[in-house]
């Protein structure tokens, strides 16, 4: 075998390996076989991905220069990438935060490296899938790989495995995440379905890809990711469009029949299905129940129309270059709409993978996007594919581009589109452009030469790009980590760790290169903050945490200035050491950069509260409260906020205009309550609380207990005997209580 073959099969072989990647979850332990990482599900896909490229590149540069046929064929597609990259590039170097843009973070592992990868994949997987036509055995091997993970998500199912924390109900498998399952099950559905149009004259086929599909499908509804679902439907609806209207052919008569019956029950399935949407059966159901809350007043789909509004507020400030990779967030803060307030608070995505491209790299970037949907439904109408074929893969493209609409990339799904489109390039035939460099082979010579070189660069490319971020990913884990094993007795033990240890951990975790820093500092933040609540730690220690973590938040807010969650971060973490004057600073700058986010002016407000500046947090308050009425805990500061400038009227008023009440049922204001010894307004609360759970013990005691605090022994001695009565257990410790109260050993604080 010469060696040119074992650089093919080489490149093949880490292809098809790409394929196992969703298995890799970075968690560490007996039962993996990678590491303990900074967001497990992200981490250890990203870096084996990027490491089995980086050595398909190596391997492709030799093959390239020796053999010409593996050279990439000139394409529109080809092209349209090629620019979209170099775009993109251009762009990452003119963003508000260029190293993040070409990092990103352990959260994400995209940014424009990540970029970079997937198109030497899509160049490299192009040209050497298609010269050794092995694109049919690459999708049946993704479909293999489907239904292992098919497998996975059937056994969450019937509660054999367990579900990520983040996906509640929602199958998730090795993703962690349902969104990022869903949207792999959708390619995997139409490249089965792909497979079955190309392989059916046989029988067998025929069966296993049906099994697959059934499979495929059942996981992807379990997922309960709208966008994925309608994506499908929409997908499937497009392909037979398609066939209704171009297997005009003989052979396809009874397909085209089929297309146009499918049509009609698909939309008559849609249409009973939006008119029993409010019934039992539907609402029994998650799946269907998710289904049918898809409408306009809808929160998700309002927050998903404002969030987009900030994006096209923040486009028409950056239109030509956009505000690089990873740099949402600024337009998220500057463009906050109040009525998101209960939505999540740190968006780092539009949420519409056409409009992140838009912000990321401006409009020439959204062009590019779009055009690489209709230049591949282009090639994909000029292929020599029998129309059936071509209906499944335009399909595939119409239900991938109306999940992009309402959700962002993830590795997995960036891998399937750039494979796509490399398969599209693929369906029209050209030659290797002439004005090539190096028209004609490389001598063995030359290649022996050229090959330490890529040997060389391969191996310095995988240390410099990914060993400091892999280690940076396991040293964070060791910093937040609290306890430890010890040798106890002979018996391994776990046992509280010394803070000095994570701060060791910290100052490593620091020094290890750009990508992940922000997120060490954050981390960093948060173990202060913690330390400094926690009488336990020596003066010495806390004093320690407090100067790494100042200096470093400092550091990482002149890289990365006018980020408001850094420097709310950094203002909350000064509270908690009680320097509020100098938080005062960081809250200011932080609503300068995110004028109307609710959360920092709350933070804001009570720092006044704390240092008795009560006109500048009431006025904190009432901005917050002005911003959106309906906004619960909003109306709920400001009461408290009214109360203690003893405006007690506007604030009772405040509560009754939305409760009809003041004893509203409210952690923040009880908590207000009984610190301001108001306890009729507290028995109130917990009258209300009894009502709702008049079977719980803990709720009798402690209406009982607010009885006591206001000196009322009769209604305290009740309330008690009350909870003594529903928990006999708890009976004789009750007796004795009372006992003491009568008796008058045990007073009121």
């Amino acid at each position: 075998m010469r060696y040119t073959d074992f650089l093919k099969w080489g490149i093949i072989g880490l292809s098809c390996l790409l394929l196992f990647i969703p298995f890799i979850i970075a968690q560490g332990g007996a039962a993996s076989i990678f590491p303990n990482m900074f967001f497990p599900f992200i981490t250890g896909k990203n870096f084996a991905f990027r490491m089995i490229v980086e050595v398909m590149l190596g391997l492709y540069v030799l093959l390239a220069l020796k053999d010409p046929k593996y050279r990439p064929r000139g394409s529109y597609l080809l092209w349209s990438v090629l620019i979209f990259v170099a775009w993109v590039g251009i762009a990452t170097i003119f963003s508000v935060d260029p190293v993040k843009s070409f990092w990103s973070n352990f959260e994400r592992m995209e940014g424009y490296i990540g970029l970079i990868h997937q198109i030497i994949f899509f160049v490299v997987v192009g040209a050497v899938f298609t010269a050794e036509q092995w694109w049919e055995k690459f999708f049946r091997l993704s479909i293999f790989v489907s239904v292992l993970e098919g497998f996975y998500g059937l056994f969450q199912l019937l509660g054999w495995a367990a579900i990520s924390t983040q996906s509640g109900s929602r199958l998730d498998t090795s993703f962690g995440n349902a969104t990022y399952l869903a949207v792999y099950m959708l390619f995997n559905i139409f490249l089965t379905l792909y497979m079955l149009v190309r392989d059916r004259r046989s029988r067998l086929a025929q069966a296993v890809y049906g099994i697959a599909l059934v499979l495929q499908v059942t996981v992807l509804l379990n997922t309960e990711t709208r966008g994925a679902i309608l994506g499908l439907l929409g997908g499937l609806l497009v392909a037979m469009v398609y066939i209704a209207w171009k297997a005009t052919e003989p052979q396809f008569k009874t397909l085209r029949k089929w297309s146009i019956g499918g049509l009609v029950a698909l939309l008559v399935l849609v249409g009973g299905f939006m008119a029993i949407r409010n019934t039992s059966i539907v609402q029994k159901s998650s799946t269907l129940s998710r289904l049918a809350s898809i409408s306009l007043a809808d929160k998700t789909t309002q927050a998903r129309f404002m969030i987009w509004g900030m994006a096209y507020q923040g486009f028409l400030e950056r239109p030509a270059l956009g505000w690089g990779q990873e740099n949402f967030s600024y337009v998220f803060n500057k463009y906050y709409n109040p009525a998101m307030y209960d939505q999540e608070q740190w968006f780092d995505r539009a949420h519409n993978e056409f409009l992140d491209w838009l912000m990321a790299a401006g409009l020439p970037a959204f062009v590019l996007f779009i055009l690489f949907f209709l230049l591949s439904a282009w090639a994909i109408y000029r292929s020599e594919l029998e129309v059936p074929a071509q209906a499944v893969l335009i399909g595939l493209l119409a239900g991938y581009g109306f999940h992009s609409m309402f959700v962002f990339d993830n590795l997995i799904s960036a891998m399937y589109f750039f494979a796509m489109l490399a398969f599209f390039a693929s369906l029209i035939p050209r030659k290797v452009p002439r004005f090539m460099f190096m028209a004609r082979p490389l001598s063995d010579h030359g290649v022996a030469i050229a090959a330490p070189v890529a040997l060389i660069a391969v191996v310095a490319g995988i240390w410099m790009l990914n060993v400091p971020g892999i280690t940076r990913a396991q040293v964070i884990i060791d910093a937040i980590t609290n306890q430890k094993a010890q040798n106890v007795s002979g018996t391994m033990t776990a046992v509280a760790r010394p803070p000095e240890e994570n701060i060791v951990a910290f100052k490593k975790a620091l020094e290890l290169g750009a990508l992940g820093k922000q997120e060490v500092v954050e981390q960093l933040y948060q173990f202060a903050s913690n330390l400094a609540a926690n009488s336990g730690v020596s003066p010495d220690v806390r004093q320690q945490a407090f100067d790494l973590a100042h200096s470093e938040g400092e550091k990482a807010l002149e890289s990365r200035p006018h980020d408001a969650r850094l420097e709310l971060f950094m203002a909350t973490f000064l509270n908690q050491f009680s320097k509020h004057e100098e938080a005062l600073q960081y809250f200011d700058r932080a609503l300068q950069d995110s004028p109307n986010k609710q959360q920092i002016l709350f933070q804001r407000a009570l720092t006044r509260l704390a240092i008795n500046d009560n006109e500048g947090g009431l006025a904190d308050l009432k901005v917050a409260f002005d911003e959106a009425p309906a906004y619960d805990e909003a109306r709920i500061y400001y009461a408290i906020g009214l109360y203690n400038l003893d405006r007690s009227k506007e604030a009772d008023k405040l509560l009754i205009d939305r409760y009809g009440t003041t004893a509203v049922d409210n952690d923040r204001l009880l908590q207000f309550y009984m610190s301001t010894k108001m306890y009729d307004r507290a028995i109130g609360v917990w009258k209300t609380r009894v009502e709702k759970n008049p079977k719980d013990t803990q709720t009798r005691v402690s209406l009982a207990a607010v009885y006591f605090a206001k000196g009322d022994k009769a209604q305290t001695i009740a309330e008690l005997k009350k909870a003594a009565e529903l928990d006999p257990s708890v009976a004789g410790q009750i007796q004795q209580i009372i006992t003491q109260i009568q008796n008058g050993t045990l007073k009121p604080q």
